[in-house]
């Protein structure tokens, strides 16, 4: 074969290397996430976004029963029974009030969409308002980023923080639900207290949450607790008839998962957002303390709440399904940790970037489909569904968002008061979901 002959031979064979690794699946290489294959990428107008698939998900349970849902409320669309984690297990813990001896319990597993409390400081104290103050609920005692949050005032020293997104220096037996813990460093010291305002809050019990295989001692509000070396979870409680700041010290070997602040009754939202998941570490978490940490600390429902990190502008729907079977793990972890509580999957939130062929900043193709991959995705898990994506205003509503400053530049994130936003539209969902539930068991379902 001459030289000439050769050149085209393997420039052919590369070419069809290419083509054929288009059809891969997204891949990681550690904690990030590697750019699709796509030589023709360029020749496309639209960057190369293909959606000839998204399923056609239920866009409503069947059964006898059918939900009500008021205009401009966005329906919190139940797949499940009580055998599968339905959202009927949040609704009946809501329905026994104070006989549930104990305030109802969320678990919300995000990423930075939620990032220093944004949006669920708002949702929890709208939630609160209709069910209860059950208290200010789960903090970390160092946040895994320092970005603070619109919670509460948080201090602390002599921890070091191991978190999922940085796998090498976490202890994966000691990965469980609050995504990572912090070191005690010799002696360490975390401080809460209240916000003033709207969010003024008081607690009755402030419980440190760790772990030790040698010893420690915790102390706070006058009491000193020992742990010794153990297998499981280990707490050390403080009671008080009313606390609005609680200071703990902890020498020792141990590692502290956070600690949770709440009273007898009343609903508590635990914020359990890590910036840059996409979820997919969800799947990976150490069954043993796991399972002691559920027992201890029960949960009425689990939002699983991701895409952020898993799509771009020149996303395809084979991304969107690949992402998705991925996810479908980690709900199956979740469910087999918490089989007597709600999950509920929160769909993408909107996201924007400047079309290439318009000049305009406009939300991704991907998104859309995504959100639509994410409710196919719950039915077939028969668990809860509800678009945040919807809830923010649909398409563009990110963008709309940061023209009226409640949003961020990034089209992705939103502010303060964006979340303010999102969370008076979302928590009406919640109630008229609890409201379709106690009329569904008035008729007798």
């Amino acid at each position: 074969m001459r030289g000439t002959a050769k050149v085209f031979v393997i420039m052919g064979l590369t070419m069809m290397a290419l083509l054929l690794l288009f059809h891969l699946p997204i891949l990681k290489v550690g904690d990030t996430q590697l750019r699709k294959v796509d030589v023709l990428a360029d020749l496309d107008p639209d960057g190369g976004t293909h959606y000839d698939s998204v399923p056609d998900a239920p866009e409503a349970p069947k059964g006898p029963w059918k939900d009500v849902w008021p205009k401009g409320v966005e329906p919190i669309l139940d797949y499940g029974s009580d055998s599968t984690c339905g959202m009927d297990r949040f609704y009946a813990a809501l329905a026994q009030g104070k006989k549930l001896g104990r305030p109802v319990r969320i678990a919300y597993l995000s990423d930075s969409f939620v990032e220093g409390d944004i949006m669920l400081v708002d949702l929890r104290h709208l939630l609160q308002k209709h069910f209860g103050n059950g208290g200010l609920g789960w903090l970390r005692c160092r946040t895994n980023f320092d970005e603070g949050t619109y919670a509460a005032n948080l201090s602390s020293s002599g921890f070091e923080v191991h978190h999922v997104m940085k796998r090498k220096a976490l202890s994966m037996a000691h990965y469980i639900l609050p995504q990572g813990y912090a070191e005690v460093m010799g002696n360490a010291t975390c401080s809460v207290s209240s916000l003033t305002g709207d969010f003024a809050t008081t607690w009755k019990h402030a419980t440190v949450w760790g772990f030790t295989n040698s010893s420690a001692t915790v102390s706070g509000a006058g009491k000193t607790v020992n742990w010794s070396a153990s297998n499981a979870v280990q707490t050390a409680q403080f009671d008080a008839p009313s606390m609005n700041a609680f200071t703990t010290s902890i020498s020792g070997n141990a590692k502290v998962f956070g600690m949770s602040l709440e009273n007898d009754n009343g609903i508590v939202l635990d914020n359990f957002g890590v910036r840059g998941s996409s979820g997919f570490n969800l799947a990976d978490m150490a069954e043993g303390l796991s399972v002691d940490f559920a027992k201890k600390r029960p949960y009425d429902m689990v939002v699983i709440h991701f895409g952020l990190n898993a799509i771009s502008r020149t996303s395809t729907d084979k991304t969107c399904m690949w992402y998705t079977d991925a996810i479908k793990k980690c709900v199956e972890r979740i469910k087999k940790l918490y089989p007597q509580s709600a999950v509920l999957i929160v769909s993408a939130s909107d996201m924007a970037a400047r079309n290439p062929s318009t000049g305009k900043v406009e939300t991704i193709p991907a998104v859309e489909a995504l959100v639509g991959y994410q409710r196919k995705m719950a039915a077939d898990m028969q668990v809860g569904f509800v678009s945040i994506y919807n809830v923010m205003g649909g398409r563009n509503s990110v963008v709309k968002m940061a023209e009226q400053g409640i949003g961020e530049r990034d089209y992705t994130h939103i502010k303060r008061q964006g979340g303010k936003v999102v969370a008076e539209k979302f928590v009406k969902s919640f109630i008229a979901g609890f409201d379709n539930y106690k009329r569904k068991k008035a008729a007798g379902y």
